[in-house]
């Protein structure tokens, strides 16, 4: 089963229907579900895309699944961790967290939040370079398993791969975590460069600058550094990289001034927003990090955000 029927879940879902499995999608949306049910396709989030015969959608959730994929905005995931507590699945029913971003009521990272509400550790964390839209075209992708349980993530990777797609295991759940919510905030840097037509050096020392944000988080909460993984250097560079990227669009926005749109979620604008609490909670300044917050959510004219994130990169 995934739950959320959104551009990535639907995509993932689809892929994993196309490795031959049955797949359920969970949606809150009647009009999306009577679509995949009726026509094998969602063109409200994946346009052009047919969809595999072996998924199907509907309301519920189906406790006899054997796997649950969780693919839903961080601030709804208390309230679908809560009802999976509620929910009767199987004992050996393994969860795959594939959201980013920060737990909104307790500010936890979604790992600890999950296994503190489900009081279940049969996870994981999917995270990578994956553009939902290529996934669901089959342009080959990587993407990381992260799990402290390597027998876990050997039977995720066995249903996700195929010619097109590797899924490798990496041992750090948190780490995987860290990288995908920090480089959603830099993503809206690195647009906020491109808006200001500050150039690659600008950008190049900004992702220089947020890496050394991330070893400086994972080293304080005892996580791994290692950041040579899909969830690490290949999910920066893609979302950093291109302006497919929601939050790469959205610095472009706020430097030429523009309003975003209200009916598109910024994980990277809600996870800048914790990011600061979650930094003070540990004792740590991250700098770049902390201002392009205040960038964000600030009232700044151009050549005032340039001087502010200029002066963020380059500090020492």
């Amino acid at each position: 089963m995934v739950i959320g029927s959104g551009t990535w879940g639907t995509a993932l879902a689809n892929h994993i229907a196309i490795n031959n499995h049955s797949v359920f999608l969970n949606s809150i949306e009647l009009d999306v579900i009577k679509e995949i049910n009726n026509k094998n396709s969602n063109s409200k989030y994946l346009e052009n895309i047919k969809l595999n015969k072996n998924l199907s959608a509907g309301i519920e959730y189906i406790s006899d699944a054997d796997f649950v994929f969780l693919v839903v905005p961080s601030n709804v995931a208390n309230s679908v961790f809560n009802k999976i507590a509620k929910t009767k699945f199987k004992k050996n029913c393994i969860f795959v967290i594939c959201s980013k971003g920060f737990e909104h009521n307790s500010l936890e990272l979604l790992s600890d939040a999950f296994e503190k509400i489900v009081k279940n550790k049969n996870y994981a964390v999917l995270s990578g370079p994956n553009f939902a839209v290529e996934v669901a075209r089959e342009v080959p992708s990587v993407t990381t398993i992260a799990s402290e349980n390597k027998k876990i993530a050997n039977q995720i990777i066995k249903i996700l791969n195929n010619k097109n797609f590797q899924a490798q295991y990496f041992d750090d759940p948190r780490t995987a975590e860290i990288c995908g919510i920090i480089k959603n905030i830099l993503a809206i840097g690195c647009g906020i460069v491109d808006g200001l037509g500050l150039g690659v050096n600008t950008k190049s020392a900004l992702l220089v600058k947020g890496i050394a944000e991330i070893k400086l988080l994972c080293k304080k909460i005892k996580a791994s550094t290692d950041l040579a993984t899909p969830a690490g250097f290949g999910d920066i560079f893609l979302t950093c990289s291109s302006n497919k990227s929601r939050n790469n669009s959205l610095g472009n926005l706020i430097a030429l001034g523009k309003k975003p749109s209200k009916n598109i979620t910024y994980e990277g604008a809600n996870s800048a927003k914790i990011i600061v609490k979650y930094a003070k909670k540990h004792n740590l300044k991250l700098a770049l990090c902390e201002e392009i917050s205040k960038i964000i959510f600030g009232s700044f004219s151009p050549s005032e955000i340039k001087s502010r994130l200029i002066k963020a990169i380059l500090s020492i």
